[in-house]
């Protein structure tokens, strides 16, 4: 008996080593041991040992299958191993065209998630179930190279007979694991499979040589992800006075205050999730991975919030903010509504954090839908006139006649038709609060010069009155227009913006807060959803990866619509490019007639490629995506660069 990973070393011997793989099984199915030559693999014959205690059927001809369509399509979409290695495995098939064999890439449980080949050889294999979605662990599919390659951590190849089960004798396959480069786990499996009477001892090889160039992709791609966990690091350390630790999505430290090992009385970071009351917390996050999370470690006493850390559209990791109990929110979210880690919206907040509890006008400046009136109700809740009235006002969205009235009120009898006990305004409404005045850079000429006086004296007269009325408001104001443009036209006046205008906030447009889409989508996503009594959706990658090259010009507000349309009437139990409403897509076309003389030979040659893979695939960018042997993110780059619009059918 002997321990080898190969089946055989000779294309001379193979006719011999058939017939003798089929004695041996014969044998051992019928005696439960080898033959007296004792000339079966070390490695087989503990895989068959295995199978008897599974209970798997000798003679089975097909293996289950594990995975529903939807499931499988989850798993894809949210699979790192399967977008690296796609392009590797695409490549490796075409090198492997007309030789009768199948190139499989499996998950960590041995579950075909990629099956890549020609028509007559796949629908061969299809009679035994070796499809997309089937399950070929040992458990279910007896002995054969992805299960027993798993099971035995290590490449190997299984010949003919040497499968345990019967219906799959007629075959030879050579599997190799993939591990993570950085925990040495395994993350799946990678396999050539073809009729026995054609197997070559040099498969093993080759698939081993494919699963090293996979892994060498994943290194890389571990590296660009450790390099952003200790950017995201160094970023919130400069945006809050709070403990942070970084952990990988294994849970790994992998960088943290290191006045957080004496907090809780640790030597290494190694010892964190031992803690009692933090392996609870350990758990959540394993199987949960959610968006935020508060905990309390009462033995400290000290309470952590944590928050989930994506690039590119995937989960990475969790940050760890520590504080003792007497912070009541967050670091970084302490504004009500507001979600993001981007460093434009941080500068943001840090900037409300110092100005909402002094006395001073705030001028918030920003597109629209960015969310301004969400900022202008912080500041009020953080300022100590938050128990008092908070009123907004649309100085656009008020005819011209009668915003005067809405602001200062009338007397009795001031109008015909009017309140006869007469009416206060905006301002005697805010009066000890807060007066939000959107769209300012709307208000009319004449009535600025009563604001201000209004803002000089801190009286208002209403109309019909001569009696002053005394006003304490705080003003925050808005705009989505450029105040100093409106100035130079003599649409608005100077002293009133320099009176409005103590201090500014701009607030970034979603384009500029990337890597915030990510959270924003699941932040909407759960809310809506609860609020409409629908179960939370996953959001598949592609919609993330589109959403990134989306320029959202109806900003947090349209995103918010987006997600409600997608939410109400997603399909399944995920969000997908099929969720989402049309509009959106259209808006992706930036004009009628691309300028295509303005690109390189080459660029136009890659543009015209693209649009003919979008006509022969139907529009399926995955498809195409896959064929270019590129991210469908950098699919969506090139097709926003070549002006390839999807809606018009290019």
């Amino acid at each position: 008996m002997v321990r080898s990973s190969l089946a055989f070393y000779s294309i001379n011997e193979l006719p011999r080593k058939l017939k003798e793989l089929e004695s041996n099984w014969e044998y051992f199915m019928s005696e439960q041991e080898v033959p007296h030559s004792n000339n079966v693999r070390l490695e087989v014959l503990e895989s068959w040992k295995r199978c008897q205690q599974y209970g798997v059927d000798p003679l089975q001809k097909q293996s289950p299958i594990k995975m529903s369509e939807a499931k499988l399509k989850e798993q894809i979409n949210q699979s790192t191993l399967y977008n690296i290695s796609l392009p590797i495995i695409d490549a490796f098939s075409k090198q492997i065209a007309g030789t009768n064999h199948l190139i499989t890439l499996g998950d960590h449980d041995g579950r075909i998630i990629y099956l890549q080949g020609e028509t007559p050889i796949l629908d061969k294999a299809e009679q035994m179930n070796f499809v997309i979605g089937a399950d070929w662990s040992e458990e279910s599919a007896g002995s054969n190279a992805i299960g027993t390659s798993l099971a035995a951590r290590k490449p190997i190849q299984i010949l003919s007979s040497e499968h345990y089960c019967q219906g799959v004798h007629p075959w030879v396959c050579s599997s190799a694991p993939i591990r993570d480069p950085r925990t040495n786990k395994i993350l799946g499996i990678i396999d050539v499979t073809g009729p026995s009477h054609h197997a070559q001892s040099h498969s093993l090889s080759v698939v081993q040589n494919v699963s090293h160039l996979i892994e060498q992709q994943l290194f890389i791609h571990s590296y660009d992800v450790f390099k952003h966990l200790q950017d995201t690091y160094q970023e919130m350390k400069t945006n809050t006075s709070a403990h942070v630790v970084i952990v990988d999505e294994m849970l790994n430290v992998v960088h943290g205050d290191r006045a957080c090992l004496d907090l809780f009385s640790l030597s290494h970071w190694n010892q964190l999730w031992a803690k009692e009351e933090l392996s609870s917390l350990k758990k959540v996050l394993q199987e949960k991975k959610p968006y935020e999370v508060e905990w309390d470690v009462a033995s400290c006493p000290s309470k952590i919030w944590v928050r989930r850390i994506t690039f590119n559209a995937e989960h990475i990791g969790f940050a760890l903010f520590i504080e003792k109990p007497r912070l009541s929110t967050p670091p970084n979210t302490e504004l009500k509504g507001v979600i993001g880690q981007s460093v434009a919206l941080q500068q943001a907040i840090q900037k409300i954090g110092v100005i909402s509890d002094k006395n001073i006008p705030v001028l918030l400046t920003g597109e629209s839908g960015t969310g301004k009136e969400v900022f202008a109700h912080n500041i009020h809740l953080k300022s100590q006139r938050k128990h008092n009235p908070f009123i907004a006002i649309n100085c656009g969205a008020i005819p011209e006649n009668l915003i005067t009235s809405e602001l200062f009120g009338y007397a009795r009898g001031a109008f015909t038709g009017g309140d006869p006990q007469g009416k206060k305004g905006k301002f005697e409404e805010a009066n000890g609060g807060t007066l939000f005045l959107d769209e300012i850079g709307e208000m009319p000429l004449d009535l600025q010069v009563h604001l201000l006086r209004v803002l000089q004296e801190k009286e208002v007269v209403p109309i019909g009155s001569s009696k002053p009325v005394p006003v304490d408001v705080r003003i925050i104001a808005a705009t989505n227009q450029d105040l100093a443009s409106l100035i130079q036209k003599g649409t608005f006046r100077s002293d009133l913006y320099y009176r409005l205008n103590v201090v500014e906030v701009h607030l970034p447009p979603l384009k500029h807060r990337k890597g915030d889409i990510p959270l924003l989508c699941q932040h909407f996503a759960t809310e809506l959803a609860k609020s409409h009594g629908r179960e939370v959706p996953a959001i598949d990658n592609e919609v993330l990866a589109f959403f990134e090259e989306h320029s959202w010009p109806g900003n947090i507000r349209e995103m918010k619509n987006v997600m409600e349309y997608a939410v109400l009437f997603h399909g399944g139990q995920h969000i997908t490019m099929e969720s989402l409403p049309k509009s959106i897509l259209e808006k992706q076309k930036e004009v009628d007639s691309p300028p295509v003389d303005r690109f390189t030979p080459l660029e136009r040659a890659e543009r015209e490629e693209i649009i003919e893979l979008i006509h022969e695939t139907n529009g399926n960018l995955s498809e195409v995506a896959r064929r270019c042997q590129i991210a469908r993110t950098t699919l969506y780059r090139r097709m926003k660069k070549y002006h390839i619009d999807l809606m018009k059918k290019v």
